[in-house]
């Protein structure tokens, strides 16, 4: 550490660093931003079909109408 310290540029060498942490830390943040984002979509569908099968929906409308596959449907059907 202190031969980086002696260099003309050590203050660019640890900035960059820095920097390469920063933007590491953006990347995870944007993917956690966006798996939150998706989570709460399939939440949203998933309550959007659980509503529509207690009206009396069939499975196969459901899952057309939320995107859902047809198990997904029928997995939350068993749950009610």
């Amino acid at each position: 550490m202190e031969e980086i310290k002696e260099l003309d540029n050590a203050k660019e060498i640890f900035e960059l660093s820095n920097s390469w942490e920063r933007k590491g830390m953006e990347k995870r943040i944007e993917k956690g931003i966006e798996k939150g984002i998706e989570k709460r979509k399939m939440e949203e569908r998933q309550n959007i079909a659980k509503e529509l099968l207690k009206q009396g929906s069939p499975v196969e409308f459901v899952a057309k109408v939320t995107h859902l596959s047809k198990e997904q449907v029928e997995e939350l059907k068993e749950k009610l």
